[in-house]
C-alpha cells in the first residue's frame, strides 16, 4: 500500500495497481463486504494518525472472486482547524472494462491541521466560495448580459457524506451578484444540486462540461424547473469560473500530484 507524502488536498486523486480478488487472500464473514475489503486493501493510505471515522457505501454490481479491479479514490471534502482536520475520500471499485462495480464515500480525521490544504476556491457551495463567485463574475459582461432583466435567486447546493450538504444562495438582481449567503430572504428561485464529487470532477476536469453533466444527469435541480432550463447560459458562465478560481489554486506550488501507480486518474 502506498501512502502520500504531502498534504492532502480537494482534487487529489489516486489510482491503484488493478488485481484479482481471489489473489488478495481475503477471508470475509460475508460475501457483501467484499468490495468494501477490498477497496480498503488496495487504496493508498491517507495520512500517517489519520482514522477512518465513516463509510458510506453502494454496490451497482458487487465484485466476486474472479474479478480484477482496481481503485480510484479522490478527495471531495476538506474542514481543517485547530485540533485537527476531517476530510472525505470518493473510492471507485473498477473493473477491467472501466465499470464502476462499488463506489463509497469514506470520511477520515486526523490530529494534525498540517495534514491538509484547505481553500475556499475548493470548497463548494459555500459562503466563502460564492464571495470569490461573486468577485470573479462582477466584471463578466456575458454574465451580466445573460441576466440583464433577471431578478430572483440561485441556490447551489453540494451533497457530502452521510447525508450532509453545502449550500449557498447567490441573490442577483439584473445581472449583479448583489447578495450571498447560505440562506436569502424568500430563499431559492431554484437549486442546482450535486455530490461533491460531481464538482470535483467537473471543476478539474479539462474542459467545462458542465451541459453534458447537465443533460445526463449528474446535476439535479429543485424549485422553479422552467427558470432552471431558462438560466442554462449563466449557471455556465458561474461553473466556468468556479473552475478558473480552483484549477488557479491547485497549479500553485507544493500542491499533492496525483498518486496513480502507472495509470491515469479519471476526470
Amino acid at each position: 500500500m502506498s501512502s502520500l507524502t504531502t498534504s492532502i488536498a480537494v482534487g487529489d486523486r489516486t489510482v491503484s495497481d488493478a488485481r484479482r480478488v481471489s489473489e488478495l487472500g481475503l477471508s470475509l464473514p460475508e460475501a457483501s463486504l467484499t468490495g468494501i475489503v477490498v477497496a480498503g486493501v488496495l487504496a493508498p493510505a491517507t495520512t500517517s494518525g489519520a482514522t477512518r471515522t465513516g463509510l458510506q457505501w453502494n454496490s451497482q454490481y458487487a465484485v466476486a472472486g474472479d474479478d480484477v479491479v482496481h481503485v480510484e479514490s479522490v478527495v471531495t471534502r476538506i474542514e481543517q482547524s485547530e485540533t485537527g482536520a476531517e476530510f472525505d475520500r470518493h473510492v471507485r471499485l473498477v473493473d477491467e472494462a472501466g465499470s464502476i462495480r462499488e463506489e463509497g464515500i469514506e470520511t477520515w480525521r486526523s490530529p494534525e491541521p498540517s495534514d491538509v490544504r484547505f481553500d475556499p476556491a475548493v470548497d463548494f457551495c459555500t459562503p466563502a466560495w460564492g464571495e470569490r463567485l461573486r468577485e470573479s463574475v462582477s466584471t463578466d459582461t456575458a454574465f451580466a448580459s445573460s441576466l440583464s432583466t433577471w431578478d430572483g435567486t440561485v441556490g447551489l447546493r453540494c451533497t457530502d457524506s452521510s447525508g450532509r450538504a453545502r449550500e449557498l444562495q447567490l441573490r442577483i438582481y439584473r445581472g449583479t451578484i448583489i447578495d450571498v449567503a447560505r440562506r436569502v430572504p424568500g430563499g431559492a428561485t431554484f437549486t442546482l444540486i450535486a455530490p461533491a464529487v460531481t464538482w470535483v470532477d467537473l471543476v478539474f476536469a479539462e474542459r467545462n462540461d458542465f451541459m453534458r453533466r447537465a443533460i445526463s444527469g449528474e446535476f439535479s435541480s429543485s424549485g422553479d424547473g422552467y427558470e432552471y432550463l431558462r438560466l442554462t447560459k449563466p449557471l455556465d458562465i458561474i461553473i466556468a469560473h468556479a473552475r478558473s478560481a480552483a484549477r488557479e489554486w491547485q497549479s500553485v506550488s507544493g500542491h499533492t500530484l496525483p498518486l496513480t501507480c502507472g495509470r491515469e486518474a479519471r476526470p
